[in-house]
């Protein structure tokens, strides 16, 4: 390689801006792609970082560091401009020369995800809360910490930015703890998931106050305030949500009856307003941005329906129009944020509407047809192969098979009732709904195919879980996904090839598992037209 053959001598790193055009054929073999570019940064990076004398000294870490790293013109550029921001440039550079592993944690973070380098630019202070060792925290720890910085916000405005600036910084601590430190998809789904629950839980709270500071307190049983609880469905419902989904919530209050104070209203009108809220503080776009987009159409009637409803109303609406969808969303249904116990109640109460003892032949049709209309939606967008959540084989087969096992098997044997999709798996193979293998084969490509999404996701911070078609795009995610290259002379698209072989290999295995676990139904239906 270029970079170790000519320039890897302390003489050479002395003068390394002496000559440009030497300097420029340096970042090439680094793995630069834009060697003029990257001459800039470095450049402009040096001028910060009087006296010169610096320079040399980094431009050696940057010679080990940059190769490995998936992203080299990224990093370069996310390194001038975060030692641009610190205000103290040529400090900020002796202490990445004398900590070479915080040199290297940077180039790895700044190479893998935009989004994470952009809240450290605009926040240096963040890398030292990182490297001091910011730690994970339990639910109620979070909720602790949150509703401490938010209970005496001065305006909803105030209330809104409390809870987008401790989402980012957790979100950027949970993606540390991804890239940098290896977690497994398990830790991150299980932080992101309780750092949502946690955002709920305190813009309950700040909602709640704000109605009963209008309206009273709504009168629930026995004189006691009535109760209200958030259940979670989806990805925050199983606990494995991940960097940029939308949460899917409904809002359930326990009895019906009115509020104690001068501007009286009905309990349902006292938490549809209070659910609005929770919404808006959770959802409308602020100088920092959202803290999450909320999903609130799988609540009974979806978007026709009210906003929050009472326990009874919920039951007797799954009792007397829930269709066989429903019951599958609500397999991956929790309580999240308000009241648990009357959420464990509605758990409760509604365990036999979703786990019965028999799936009916329409049922499975409809099942079946729900599943096409998704694949169809997706081969017309000409996605199939690159679309890792929808297309075959992808994470949505995985959960299909998962929750469509649930369902048919779940009144025989309640320990396979869970929202989470890999302990879903591990139970359902405990009771021989799955074959080791099969259960082996789809937690592997589960965890590999929601790790793609992740880097997908966090690079640029949007929901997105389209690969690239671009092979230089392509080879990047395959290192960002740990498909360094094999030596200095693989080919520059052998990372990207090994990485779609595997992809390609995984997802149509899972397909002919989904087939067979189903009796082969899609094949055999697929000449059948969808529903409409």
């Amino acid at each position: 390689m270029m970079a170790d053959s000519l320039f890897a001598t302390a003489d050479w790193f002395s003068t390394v801006l002496e000559d440009p055009e030497a300097t420029r054929r340096w970042l090439a073999g680094l793995g630069v792609r834009d060697p003029e570019r990257g001459f800039r940064n470095f450049r402009d990076l040096a001028e910060r970082g009087r006296p010169r004398s610096l320079i040399p000294l980094f431009a050696a870490q940057l010679h080990s560091v940059l190769p490995r790293c998936p992203d080299p013109d990224m990093a370069l550029t996310n390194l001038e401009r975060f030692v641009a921001a610190c205000p103290e440039p040529e400090a900020t550079l002796r202490d990445l020369i004398g900590h070479p592993r915080t040199t290297e944690v940077l180039v790895q973070l700044f190479s893998t995800s935009q989004h994470f380098s952009e809240l450290i630019i605009r926040d240096p202070p963040l890398l030292d809360w990182l490297r001091g060792g910011a730690q994970r925290r339990d639910r109620e720890a979070l909720i602790a910490e949150l509703w401490a910085e938010a209970v005496d916000a001065r305006d909803e405005e105030s209330e809104r930015m409390v809870l987008r600036r401790f989402c980012r910084h957790e979100i950027l601590r949970i993606g540390y703890d991804d890239i940098v430190r290896g977690a497994p998809l398990e830790v991150i789904t299980s932080d992101l998931s309780q750092l949502a629950d946690s955002c709920v839980e305190v813009a309950c709270r700040l909602a709640r106050r704000r109605a009963e500071a209008r309206h009273g307190v709504p009168s629930g049983h026995k004189g006691k305030p009535a109760r209200f609880v958030v259940l979670a469905m989806g990805k925050l419902g199983g606990e494995e949500l991940n960097y940029s989904s939308d949460i899917d919530l409904i809002f359930l209050y326990d009895v019906e009856g009115q509020t104690s104070g001068p501007r009286l209203v009905s309990n349902a009108e006292f938490f549809a307003r209070m659910g609005g809220d929770v919404v808006r503080l959770l959802s409308d776009h602020t100088a920092l941005g959202r803290a999450y987009r909320v999903d609130m159409r799988l609540r009974p009637e979806g978007d026709q329906g009210a906003l929050a409803r009472s326990l009874a109303a919920t039951l007797g609406y799954y009792e007397t129009s829930g269709r066989t969808w429903e019951r599958q969303a609500l397999i991956k249904c929790r309580a999240v944020a308000g009241d648990l116990d009357l959420g464990r109640t509605f758990l409760d109460a509604i365990t036999p509407f979703v786990y019965r003892r028999y799936l009916s032949g329409a049922e499975i049709s409809e099942i079946k047809a729900m599943k096409r209309r998704i694949e169809q939606r997706t081969v017309s967008a000409g996605t199939a192969e690159f679309e890792v959540k929808t297309g075959r084989g992808g994470i949505r087969d995985v959960e299909f098979v998962v929750q469509f096992l649930q369902l048919l098997h779940g009144g025989q044997y309640p320990q396979v009732r869970h929202p989470n999709t890999l302990l879903g798996i591990a139970r359902l193979e405990q009771v021989g709904c799955l074959t080791p293998e099969e259960s082996s084969f789809m937690e592997d490509t589960y965890r590999f195919l929601r790790q793609v999404e992740h880097r997908l996701q966090t690079m640029f911070d949007r929901q997105t879980h389209e690969m690239p078609r671009d092979l230089e795009e392509l080879r990047i995610l395959a290192i960002r996904m740990g498909y360094s290259p094999t030596s200095a002379w693989e080919d520059r698209a052998g990372p990207a090839q090994r990485f779609l072989n595997d992809y390609r290999a995984k997802t149509d295995l899972n397909r002919k598992i989904l087939n067979h676990l189903l009796h082969d139904a899609f094949r055999d239906d697929a000449g059948a037209a969808a529903d409409p």
